[in-house]
């Protein structure tokens, strides 16, 4: 009898730290890669001592499994195929991420949890937007003199508060916008006030600030929830096209930042300065350098050969950062080391899990976290991004459990 109570009190010992661990992973992501890491490794060795692995049974049935493991197989035959270097032990340790979307499907969390990580992810992210915008105004900048960790570099500001660099700050806020917009559908009283509120400060802090990849999630939502709205005959359509131009209009003329990009794309695809951008070139010469060896395609030119084989082909690689490994578009990272089959299963990954989503009631909200998260990826290979790739698995999970 002894011996069953200990091993009840054991497991809801377990089970209890396992969901707060959950909750203020939520809270860990916006504002510090160190402590969502502690988390991370924390969650790991509560789902291990668990030793609960009846759901893995249950696991077998999800569609995005079997690609992930395939594209693990792909780089891992990959990174034999190619020249391993330090370049292939970084994309390993970049993608190792994602093997806590499986842990995270088979872990026994409480409905509550999900619920309140929602709430614990907006509130750390809302911390992080008012520390920023605080610092627009210069009301903390005498704080931060004294807490220099609190700073990223950042090539358009020369101080940014946030705890995360600039194009990840806005992107956390840009997936913040669409759980708000889910939540306005829920709410009443007063609590749907204060949302709008926070919805106001979010946007005023996404249109104000660095980042748009960012702008570009927040800009792609609202158009397809637009359409949406509009093949259901609702009038909010016209209301949500009408916010999003004046906002568009308004941070166009108020703000130096989004004037700033907005201009620069313009002239990037009027003229010839286009070729003078980074990424551009880095598109180019990839394509370029795939074109070439058709028969190379298949499987790829091996798992992080892109920056070296870019250094061979191209002589002006050789002066660019090595901090670039790779093109900044995630599929044509993909299709260039380990190939069409790489590409091919990475697509289904994607679309496995946005499937996964559509029957669920909130479906149009849960299902452009997914299709925001892989236009992202046509900016820059935010599959091997950290911040953006845990947040994201995180908001993933809480999206298949909640309602």
């Amino acid at each position: 009898m002894i011996e069953l109570n200990t091993n009840k009190f054991y497991q809801i010992l377990i089970n209890r730290i396992k969901n707060y661990s959950f909750v203020l992973l939520g809270f860990s992501i916006p504002i510090s890669i160190s402590f969502t890491y502690i988390i991370l490794f924390l969650l790991l060795a509560l789902f291990v001592l668990d030793r609960d692995y009846q759901k893995i049974k249950f696991l077998k049935k999800e569609k995005w499994l079997l690609a992930l493991l395939l594209i693990f197989v792909l780089y891992i035959m990959g990174s034999i195929d190619g020249q391993f270097s330090l370049n292939t032990k970084e994309v390993f340790k970049r993608l190792s991420v994602w093997l806590f979307l499986p842990i995270f499907f088979l872990m026994d969390l409480k409905k509550e949890s999900y619920s309140k990580g929602i709430f614990a992810f907006l509130t750390s992210v809302f911390f992080m937007v008012i520390m920023s915008v605080f610092n627009q105004f210069g009301l903390t900048a005498h704080i931060f003199e004294y807490l220099p960790f609190l700073f990223k570099s950042s090539q358009l500001l020369e101080l940014y508060p946030s705890t995360h660099l600039y194009n990840y700050h806005n992107i956390l806020i840009s997936f913040s916008l669409i759980i708000c917009f889910y939540l306005a559908k829920k709410l009443a009283g007063p609590k749907i006030y204060l949302l709008i509120l926070f919805i106001i400060l979010l946007v005023f802090s996404l249109f104000s600030e660095a980042g748009r990849a960012g702008q570009i999630v927040f800009i792609l939502f609202i158009t397809f929830y637009s359409i949406d709205l509009a093949i259901k005959k609702k009038r909010e359509s016209i209301y949500m096209i009408f916010f999003l131009i004046v906002t568009l209009l308004i941070s166009y003329n108020h703000s130096p930042n989004f004037n700033y990009r907005v201009n620069e794309l313009v002239l990037k695809l009027q003229s010839v300065e286009k070729n003078n951008d980074h990424r551009y070139n880095f598109w180019k010469s990839t394509l370029n350098k795939i074109c070439e060896k058709p028969a190379k395609n298949l499987i790829g030119h091996g798992t992080g050969s892109w920056r070296s084989e870019m250094n061979e082909s191209f002589d002006y690689f050789n002066s660019i950062d090595e901090n670039h490994i790779t093109p900044h578009n995630n599929y044509l990272y993909i299709l260039f080391e380990i190939g069409i089959l790489g590409f091919i299963v990475l697509s289904y990954f994607f679309y496995a899990m946005y499937y996964k989503l559509k029957t669920k009631a909130h479906e149009f909200f849960s299902r452009n976290l997914v299709v925001s998260y892989t236009a992202l990826m046509l900016f820059d290979s935010y599959m091997l991004i950290f911040i953006i790739s845990i947040a994201y698995i995180y908001l993933f999970i809480i999206s298949v459990n909640y309602e």
